[in-house]
């Protein structure tokens, strides 16, 4: 068991390797989505914000009355035709600005006739060009406001009949949260998608780690099998030499003695010389055999590491 768990050990490496780019994988396209699916909702909430500006806000209003500014009737009025879209949950706050800056209209009293630092949104509406944008609801503008952002922050210019360019700029609030919502359905489905990518992508790739762990198995098995193979040849081969160097010390022995009693004799008859000559051929057999022996084991051992060498 210890074994298999061992084995699994390259599978749990490749595991953690694999799920760091789809991690990162799923950071860049979460990170997409999310950009995507606010843009569409700033598209829509501008299209709806022009609409609404042309059907319900536009017609209540003229560009006298967002240069000189609303009457408290006027301003009654407004809020009770806005009524609708002013407490309904699609929208938090109106705004009607002029020119200048200075709120002529809000659903929030206190607002009207406040002037505040034209930002970038609202240049550009009074410039003829609608905006969308994402804000926190701490803006210069909102001060004094309740506002608890996020929120959708639209600008739409107004244009009335006899003028080509825009009197003033209607502003309004949505939630975010509709937004928020849209982005965490679909990132949960993208990264349901990744993970069941992945978990297929380990269930295919797991008989291929098995089938890796048994060749590793039966390589490690060879290998062992080998190792213990060397290891009764290194044995043998030892023995062999110890008793090939008995055999060249006896030998040698042997001549020695017998070249020297040859030498230093005065008198030998030639009985003796044979027997001494026959002693010493003997001895020379011996470690020629000795010889043979030995060159016998160079060429096996030449031939199994050449064999070794053609395998590997």
């Amino acid at each position: 068991m210890g074994s298999w768990f061992g084995g699994l050990r390259p599978l749990v490496r490749f595991g953690v390797l694999a799920l760091l780019p789809v991690v990162a994988l799923g950071a860049v396209l979460a990170h997409l989505l999310n950009t995507d699916v606010q843009q569409r909702y700033l598209d829509s909430s501008r299209t709806s914000a022009t609409l609404l500006t042309q059907v319900g806000v536009q017609p209540l209003l003229n560009s006298q009355q967002l240069a000189n500014g609303l009457t408290t009737a006027e301003v009654a009025t407004i809020d009770e035709k806005l009524q609708g879209a002013a407490l309904s949950d699609e929208v938090t706050r109106l705004k009607v600005w002029n020119r200048f800056g200075t709120i002529v209209y809000s659903d929030n009293r206190a607002l009207i006739g406040r002037t505040f630092t034209i930002d970038d949104d609202l240049h550009d509406a009074l410039g003829g060009t609608s905006r969308a944008s994402v804000t926190d609801g701490h803006d210069e503008e909102n001060s004094g406001d309740d506002l608890a952002g996020p929120l959708i922050q639209v600008y739409v210019p107004l244009v009335f009949a006899g003028t080509s360019t825009p009197s003033g700029a209607f502003e309004l609030y949505l939630p975010y949260a509709p937004v928020q919502a849209a982005i965490d359905h679909e990132s949960q489905q993208l990264y349901f998608l990744l993970a069941a990518g992945l978990a297929l992508f380990y269930a295919s790739m797991f008989p291929v780690v098995v089938l890796a762990i048994r060749w590793q198995r039966r390589a490690e098995a060879a290998a062992m099998a080998n190792l213990q193979v060397l290891e009764r040849l290194n044995k043998l081969k030892s023995d062999f030499l110890v008793s090939i160097s008995h055999q060249f010390r006896t030998a040698m022995v042997g001549i020695e003695g017998f070249s020297e009693l040859i030498r230093d004799a005065d008198h030998l008859d030639l009985d003796e010389v044979k027997s001494f000559a026959r002693d010493i051929h003997e001895d020379a057999e011996r470690l020629d055999e000795a010889f043979e022996q030995m060159i016998e084991v160079d060429r096996t051992e030449s031939g199994r590491t050449l064999a070794s060498e053609r395998s590997i």
